[in-house]
């Protein structure tokens, strides 16, 4: 007996389009159509009734997909979201992307069979079909994906950069190195620019060897803290981390390294790090509220929700702000 993937593999679309002109529950172009329906011929595909009505039954199932579940900031958000959702009887269906946007597409896949909604942190940095061919409704969270109408919760991102990197010229600092992501997500991208508006502000030529791209992640941070301080001369006498993770592992290689915040080099963070109160210096850092992103996505999610799947909505695009904790890893050089 045929199945719908032979019939998508067939036709040379994806199961979800087979899906939809079935269905007829979204637009789909007539070209497609009829490749759908002439594999279907050809196959004597009979779809399964009961498996259907499975799938357009509510699971009150809520899929959530973030780059990395033991990050403390998705980790606080996660909990926030369902706290939320559990009050009108929902439960969270948690998967981890690690920033590949293949694996993304196939969670995508996984949860979106299983859950009435999905919450994503998305490693796409434009509007593409993985993310956009679903049946369920999306919103998009700590990250934007250019094109993608769907509503989304960030954070403000460029000007807190800006700001933190400016506190690091204006103590005297003119060689100042950037640890970041080299995907082209929004968050990255934010701070990048906020990175380098500073720098231009102030008539400081960026140097290529102090920006530093790589994955947001502990081991990230660590390797290219290293590599910094292995490159010869000169080297930075700060570092801005885009992310905790990368501030937790650029604290590790320095350490290994044998230098110390702030003696020897100085360092501030966009995000605050667990425990940060015990770490001394107690590290200058943006200060983030994953617990309103995921109470303020709750908000949203909920809504949607509420409305039938054809009687449309406004896309909501919050951006929450953030604010500056002076810590001292920061020493003045003039």
């Amino acid at each position: 007996m045929a199945t719908l993937k032979d019939v998508a593999k067939l036709a040379g679309v994806s199961t979800i389009t087979v899906s939809r002109v079935l269905n007829g529950s979204y637009y789909v172009s007539e070209a497609t159509k009829h490749k759908v329906m002439a594999a279907v011929e050809q196959l004597n595909y009979k779809p399964n009734a009961i498996a259907r009505s499975l799938r357009n039954a509510r699971t009150s199932t809520i899929g959530v997909l973030v780059p990395d579940i033991s990050n403390p900031y998705f980790m606080s958000l996660i909990r926030s979201l369902e706290a939320e959702v559990q009050r009108e009887g929902y439960h969270i269906l948690l998967a981890s992307s690690d920033d590949d946007p293949a694996k993304e597409a196939e969670m995508l896949d996984v949860l979106e069979m299983r859950v009435d909604a999905m919450v994503v942190a998305s490693s796409f940095s434009t509007a593409s079909a993985p993310l956009l061919d679903r049946d369920v409704p999306i919103i998009l969270v700590d990250r934007k994906v250019e094109g993608a109408h769907f509503s989304s919760v960030i954070e403000e991102c460029e000007k807190s950069s800006y700001e933190l990197v400016k506190h690091l010229i204006q103590f005297g600092h003119r060689d100042i190195a950037i640890l970041n992501s080299s995907a082209e997500i929004s968050t990255a991208q934010s701070r990048q620019q906020g990175y380098e508006r500073a720098l231009s502000q102030f008539g400081i030529e960026p140097n290529p060897n102090f920006v530093c791209r790589g994955q947001l992640t502990k081991e990230w941070g660590y390797l290219m803290c290293k590599r910094l301080f292995s490159a010869g001369e000169p080297q930075p006498t700060a570092i801005f981390c885009a992310n905790n993770s990368l501030t937790q592992g650029a604290l590790l290689a320095i350490r290994e390294l044998g230098l110390a915040v702030p003696d020897d080099v100085s360092l501030v963070s966009f995000g605050d790090l667990p425990l940060s109160e015990l770490i001394e210096p107690r590290i200058t850092a943006v200060i983030q509220n994953p617990e309103n992103v995921g109470k303020k996505t709750s908000e949203i999610l909920l809504k949607e929700l509420g409305r039938g799947k054809d009687e449309g909505g406004c896309v909501e695009a919050l951006v929450l702000p953030t604010h500056i904790r002076l810590g001292e890893s920061v020493r003045p050089l003039y």
